[in-house]
C-alpha cells in the first residue's frame, strides 16, 4: 500500500506543478495585457492520517491559486485623452453592453478606452465605461450634487422624452449609470444657470450708496448680457439688492428662498418710431384698469378710455419715448416706476407698485413685441409682466387718487398722522386743518389726479406738517408711503375720500388690506421669516458684527427674453433660473461687510457663447470634462470606482474584467480620491503586473519539481515491479 501511495503522491505532484506552469504561461502571455493581475499557485500538503506507528502511509500536495486583483501596476503615459489608469484601490465598473440595459456588469482595472463607433467609450476588451452624467444643478434638494469650480452640478440626465432622471449614486444598474458618449456632445450654446460672487460691501458707506458688480451671462442662445448687480446700502449693515435688465429681455426677478419677489424690472425698448395706430397697453393691477396708449398722429381720433400719444410732432426714438413716458407719468398709478432713458422706457418695480402687465404686440418697433413665442408656432404674445413686489418682503401703503372730478376733492379731507388735511380750491382751511390748495390742477368739473397727489406731498414734506416727510412720494396718481427705520408708526385716515381713491395698505393689525374705508396705522416694524425688520421692505442680506453675512433673502435670479431664447424662469420647456451664490453665512467666503474700499473678489458665472466640440479631458476625480472651442470646460459625467471588502476573490472572466461573489462583497461607489477609492491618472495606463524575471524563474523550478514528481512515479513502479517478480 505504501508503495502506491508513493506513486499517488508523485502524481498528484505533477498535477500541481501542471497548475503552476499553467499560471505561469497565462502571466507570460499577459505580460502586456493593460490591468492584468498575475496569478500565482501556491501548495499545500495533503495528510493521510496514519493508522500505525511503523509504516507510514504517504500524502500529497494540492495547488491553490490565487490571483493578485488587489495589487498595483505601473502607470504608463498613454497619448489618448480617454486612456485612464488607477492608483490606488478600486475598479472601473463597466458593462458589456452601451444601454447596460441587458449586459454583464463587471468591474476592471483596463482602463484602455476609446471611442467606438457611435462614440461610446469602450475598452479593447469590449467593455463600456459607466459614469455618472450630469447636467446644471436645478435646485432640487434630493439631487446628488457635486460642485466644480464653483460651479454646481446634479448627477442627473434627459431621458428620451426630455424628462430628468435623478441619479442614485449608490446603486449599479442602467437607470443610474450610463455609458460615457462622446459623439453627442455637438456645438453648444450653454445658459448661464448659476453667478458667484465674491466682493467686500463697505461698512463705513452711508445709506442710500449703490455698489454695483456686473456679471456676463449667457441665454439658451449663447448671446452674451451684462447683468448689473445693484446693492444699496440700507439701515445698519444691511444691504438691498435690485438687478438690472439685461438687452432684449422683457423683464428680471431676484426671488427669495422660498420663492417670493424680493424686486422686480422690466423695459420697453424701441427700435424705430412707431406707425400710426399701433398701440401698447399697461394693465395695473391695483386698479384693475387697462391703460391703452394709441400712437397716433391724429390725437383727436383717439377716444376715451384710449389714450392718444401724438407722433406729429416726433422726429426721432428718443423723442417718440419721451411722448409716451409723459403719457405714462399721467394716466398709470405709481408712475415713477417708469423713467425714459434714450430709446429705452424703464420699469423699476416700487415697494407700493402693483403687478403690471405690458402688451405690445401691435407695436413691432418695441424689441419687447417679441416676448414669449408659442412653442408650437413659434409666434410671440408680446405679453409680459412686472410682478409685485411679494407683500411679506414688505410694508407701507400705495394710495391711487384715481378720480379726475373735481367735486370728489374740493371739500374733502384726510387724517395723517392725527393731522386733517383739506382739499380746496383757493381757499383756506378751517384750523386746526392744513390747506392742501389743488386749485392749480382743476380744469371746471375736471381734474388733474396728478397734480393733487404731487400738492399732497409738497404739504406733507413743508416744515412742521410731518415728523419726517421723506416718508411720502408722488408718484403719478399714487400716493406712496415708506416707512423708515427711525420714525415712528404712521396712522392714516383716507375714508373722506370715499370712491375716489382705491390701493393697499399694511395695517399693522390686519396685515395687507384694500379696505380704504376705515382707519388704519402702518408699523414700523413687520415679520417675515420669524425676523423682525424696519423700513419699507426687507434687505437682501444683513451681516454680523464681524462682517460676514448673518442671512441672505435673496436666492435666484429669473429673466424673460424677447429674443427667441428660452425664458429663465424655471417653467415647463423653458430654462432654469440664475442661482446667487453670495457666500456662506458666518463666513468671508463670498459677500462681505467691513470697512475700506469696495473690492470685488471673484466673479465666477457657468454658461457660454456658441462653440464647436474639440476634445476631452478626465481629471483625477473621474470628471469628465468636454472642452470646446469658445473656451468652455463642460462637466459631462463623473466615472465613479468601485471599491470591495475582498477584492481578489472577485471572479475572473474573459476580457481582464472581474465579477462580485459572495466572498468579494457588494461593490460601492465611490468618487475617485475619495472614502478610500484611489485617484484617477489621465493619459495613462496601468501596466501588467507581471514580471518576467520571476516568471522565468518560478518556470525553471516548476520545471524541476515537475520532473522530480516523475521520478517519484518512475522509481515506485520500479519497485512495483520488484515485488511482482517474486512470484515468477
Amino acid at each position: 500500500m505504501s508503495l502506491f501511495g508513493a506513486m499517488q503522491s508523485g502524481i498528484s505532484g505533477l498535477t500541481a506543478q501542471s497548475s503552476a506552469m499553467a499560471a505561469i504561461s497565462d502571466n507570460i502571455v499577459n505580460v502586456n495585457t493593460i490591468g492584468y493581475k498575475n496569478t500565482n499557485v501556491d501548495f499545500k500538503t495533503l495528510v493521510t492520517k496514519q493508522t500505525s506507528s511503523t509504516n507510514y502511509s504517504s500524502g500529497g500536495v494540492q495547488g491553490v491559486t490565487k490571483q493578485s486583483v488587489d495589487m498595483q501596476g505601473l502607470l504608463a503615459d498613454n497619448s489618448s485623452s480617454t486612456a485612464v489608469a488607477i492608483s490606488g484601490s478600486g475598479y472601473f465598473v463597466v458593462n458589456q453592453t452601451s444601454s447596460g440595459t441587458d449586459g454583464l456588469w463587471a468591474y476592471t482595472r483596463a482602463g484602455d478606452f476609446s471611442t467606438d463607433e457611435n462614440g461610446y467609450l469602450k475598452n479593447t476588451s469590449g467593455y463600456y465605461a459607466q459614469a455618472w452624467s450630469l447636467l446644471p444643478w436645478d435646485g432640487n434638494a434630493n439631487a446628488s450634487t457635486v460642485t466644480l469650480n464653483g460651479i454646481t452640478y446634479m448627477k442627473a440626465y434627459y431621458d428620451s422624452n426630455g424628462n430628468t432622471v435623478y441619479v442614485n449614486d449608490n446603486v449599479i444598474d442602467s437607470k443610474n449609470l450610463q455609458a460615457v458618449n462622446l459623439s453627442k456632445i455637438g456645438g453648444t450654446a450653454d445658459a448661464t444657470q448659476q453667478l458667484s460672487i465674491g466682493a467686500n460691501l463697505p461698512a463705513d458707506d452711508t445709506s442710500g450708496t449703490t455698489r454695483s458688480i456686473s456679471a456676463l451671462i449667457y441665454d439658451s442662445l449663447g448671446n452674451a448680457s451684462n447683468l448689473s448687480l445693484n446693492f444699496q446700502k440700507e439701515y445698519g449693515i444691511s444691504w438691498g439688492l435690485d438687478v438690472s435688465v439685461p438687452n432684449k429681455a422683457t423683464n428680471v426677478t431676484v426671488n427669495t428662498k422660498d420663492n417670493k419677489v424680493f424686486s422686480s424690472a422690466g423695459q420697453m425698448q424701441f427700435t424705430d418710431i412707431p406707425k400710426n395706430g399701433s398701440s401698447i397697453a399697461i394693465t395695473d393691477d391695483s386698479t384693475g384698469t387697462t391703460y391703452n396708449f394709441v400712437f397716433t398722429n391724429n390725437p383727436s381720433s383717439v377716444t376715451s378710455p384710449d389714450i392718444a400719444v401724438d407722433l406729429s410732432s416726433v422726429l426721432s426714438v428718443s423723442d417718440f419715448t419721451t411722448a409716451f413716458g409723459e403719457a405714462i407719468q399721467e394716466n398709470v398709478p405709481s408712475a415713477d416706476r417708469f423713467a425714459v432713458d434714450s430709446n429705452t422706457i424703464s420699469i423699476t418695480q416700487s415697494v407700493g407698485g402693483s403687478k403690471l402687465t405690458i402688451d405690445a404686440s401691435k407695436t413691432l418697433a418695441c424689441v419687447q413685441s417679441g416676448a414669449h413665442p408659442n412653442l408650437t408656432t413659434g409666434i410671440p404674445s408680446g405679453i409680459f409682466t412686472i410682478d409685485a413686489i411679494d407683500q411679506d418682503l414688505k410694508n407701507g401703503a400705495a394710495i391711487n387718487f384715481t378720480s379726475t372730478t373735481t367735486a370728489d376733492y374740493v371739500g374733502q379731507s384726510v387724517v395723517i398722522d392725527g393731522k386733517t388735511y383739506t382739499f380746496t380750491n383757493g381757499t383756506t382751511a378751517a384750523s386746526p386743518a392744513i390747506t392742501v390748495d389743488i386749485s392749480a390742477s382743476i380744469n371746471g368739473t375736471n381734474i388733474d389726479n396728478t397734480g393733487v397727489v404731487e400738492t399732497l406731498v409738497n404739504v406733507l414734506n413743508a416744515d412742521g406738517n410731518q415728523d419726517e416727510p421723506g416718508r411720502f412720494t408722488a408718484s403719478g396718481l399714487t400716493l406712496e408711503i415708506n416707512p423708515t427705520t427711525t420714525a415712528s408708526d404712521i396712522s392714516i385716515d383716507f375714508s373722506g375720500l370715499g370712491s375716489a381713491v382705491s390701493g393697499s395698505v399694511r395695517d399693522a393689525v390686519a396685515g395687507w388690506t384694500t379696505n380704504l374705508s376705515a382707519p388704519r396705522t402702518i408699523g414700523t416694524e413687520f415679520t417675515y421669516d420669524t425676523i423682525a425688520y424696519k423700513g419699507d421692505k426687507i434687505p437682501a442680506v444683513t451681516f454680523n458684527s464681524d462682517g460676514t453675512p448673518k442671512y441672505y433673502n435673496v436666492a435666484d435670479v429669473s429673466i424673460e427674453w424677447a429674443n427667441g431664447a428660452k425664458d429663465m424662469t424655471g417653467d415647463t420647456n423653458q430654462g432654469t433660473t440664475i442661482s446667487l451664490s453670495l457666500g456662506e453665512a458666518g463666513t468671508n467666503t463670498g459677500l462681505t461687510c467691513l470697512s475700506g474700499t469696495f473690492d470685488q473678489n471673484y466673479i465666477k458665472q457657468d454658461g457660454a457663447k456658441f462653440g464647436s466640440y474639440a476634445g476631452v479631458s478626465i481629471d483625477e476625480n473621474g470628471v469628465v470634462t468636454a472642452m470646446f472651442d469658445n473656451g468652455e470646460l463642460r462637466p459631462i459625467a463623473i466615472i465613479p470606482l468601485a471599491t470591495f471588502t475582498n477584492p481578489n476573490a472577485m471572479e475572473s472572466l474573459t476580457g481582464n474584467v472581474w465579477l462580485e461573489t459572495e466572498y468579494s462583497g457588494e461593490p460601492l461607489l465611490k468618487t475617485a480620491g475619495q472614502g478610500g477609492a484611489g485617484t484617477i491618472t489621465s493619459n495613462s495606463l496601468e501596466q501588467s503586473t507581471v514580471d518576467l524575471a520571476t516568471e522565468f524563474s518560478n518556470m525553471i523550478v516548476t520545471q524541476r519539481a515537475y520532473s522530480a514528481a516523475t521520478k517519484i512515479i518512475t522509481t515506485s513502479s520500479d519497485m512495483l515491479s520488484e515485488l511482482t517478480n517474486l512470484i515468477r
